[in-house]
């Protein structure tokens, strides 16, 4: 038996930024403890703070960065399995969310990656798992919208992530992935942090997914989310899972 722990964070926020990411790595527990006391040396090395924060680090002024992200990410590459991210196009959802019932019937664009990034770890375990095999699932705390997601989650029958604290080490490393994923998919640049880790553990099938325009367009038909012309005045939405919970547009 092999013991499983995902971290995974957001980047990007619906109402100002061209995407929604969820990014993160998984590891087995061993490899989560053993990097652990590397990953704080090299925050107290080049004075980095208690909890590494990728848009923090970008915005300082200072000439060693691609020495710092060459450190750590080696460490991150050292101690960890695999990792994998999903991004939601915002122009994309704000498009198909005008057009039908998108945040009602299926949610929020961080519901969307969460359950993408989810999808994906679901069709690994079916191929690599042993039926001894655990994993568990966890979020920085904090996220826009993360009730959305644990409503989406359990709409689904999927494990709800449990939250942990920003200082937590293990979720760190899914912030610097996320905020490289986004920069990514946003101005295709291939920096070589990005690159690094786009190489580490490529037996993730499809393991960098997107929601682009086409790819919301299919899941309102599969779903079958109702236009909103079609929609009597007044007419509430909910999920089966949580019937008494109307839900409400609030991206526009």
């Amino acid at each position: 038996m092999t013991e499983y722990a995902g971290y995974f964070d957001a980047s990007g926020r619906p109402d100002d930024k061209p995407f929604v990411v969820v990014a993160g790595f998984i590891a087995t527990e061993k490899q989560w403890l053993e990097f652990e006391q590397p990953w704080r040396e090299a925050l107290r090395t080049y004075n980095l703070g208690q909890a590494f924060h990728m848009t923090d680090f970008q915005s300082q002024k200072r000439d060693d960065k691609g020495k710092v992200l060459d450190r750590l990410t080696d460490i991150i590459i050292a101690h960890t399995t695999a990792n994998l991210s999903c991004s939601v196009e915002m122009a994309a959802y704000k498009k198909y969310n005008d057009i039908y019932a998108l945040e009602e019937r299926v949610g929020t664009p961080y519901a969307i990656a969460a359950r993408g990034a989810a999808m994906t770890i679901n069709r690994w375990k079916a191929e690599c798992f042993v039926p001894e095999d655990k994993l568990l699932l966890f979020v920085e705390e904090g996220t826009k919208h993360h009730g959305d997601m644990e409503e989406a989650f359990q709409r689904d029958s999927l494990p709800i992530p449990q939250k942990v604290p920003k200082n937590h080490p293990s979720v760190q490393p899914a912030d610097l992935l996320a905020w490289e994923v986004h920069q990514y998919v946003r101005h295709f640049d291939n920096r070589r942090s990005m690159l690094k880790l786009v190489r580490h553990g490529s037996q993730f099938p499809d393991k960098y997914g997107e929601y682009r325009g086409k790819d919301i367009l299919r899941m309102c038909q599969a779903a079958e989310v109702p236009l909103r012309a079609s929609l009597a005045p007044g007419a509430v939405q909910v999920f089966h899972s949580s019937p008494n919970r109307p839900r409400k547009r609030t991206i526009r």
